[in-house]
């Protein structure tokens, strides 16, 4: 009888070891979704920055008064107010010549009728403390969007 009620015990045993191993393993993978869930996040505001930011750049405006740049980069800043600022980088380029296979032009949002590219970098830290160590350390999240001008003065002048 002693013998039948060592091994019920030591069963009981067991059981609570594999369900603490199990909870382990379900919460890291919970974790690991809400972490891949906040990256898919950081990854469509970035996006969505960068589209705001070229559709205001295509407007033309500010362009007489010279802030046409910095605009375009505060809208994009602010499309992304929910993410770590420090960590947020917006950039304007532009192609003055695209057929002539000329570089961008940095910090320009160029003229009518040209090409312009607002790109925002968001430097993603994993904010969960069991899987974020899983991720690699520089993850820098991306996003472009380029439009042509409106023809806000003739093209080409």
């Amino acid at each position: 009888m002693r013998q039948a009620v060592r091994g019920m015990n030591a069963r009981k045993g067991t059981t609570v070891v594999e369900a603490a191993l199990i909870m382990l393993v379900l919460l890291a993978m919970g974790l690991g979704v809400v972490e891949l869930g906040y990256m898919a996040f950081a990854q469509a505001t970035v996006h969505k920055a960068a589209q705001v930011g070229a559709r205001y750049a295509v407007t033309g405006l500010g362009e007489d008064d010279g802030t046409r740049v910095a605009a375009i980069e505060a809208r994009a800043q602010d499309m992304a107010q929910t993410l770590d600022a420090g960590t947020l980088e917006v950039s304007v380029r532009t192609w003055p010549a695209m057929a002539t296979g000329e570089d961008a032009v940095e910090d320009d949002a160029g003229g009518p009728c040209e090409m312009v590219e607002v790109e925002v970098r968001y430097a993603y830290a994993p904010f969960t403390p069991i899987v974020g160590p899983l991720f690699p350390d520089p993850m820098v999240v991306v996003g472009r969007q380029r439009m042509i001008n409106e023809p806000w003065k003739p093209c080409g002048g």
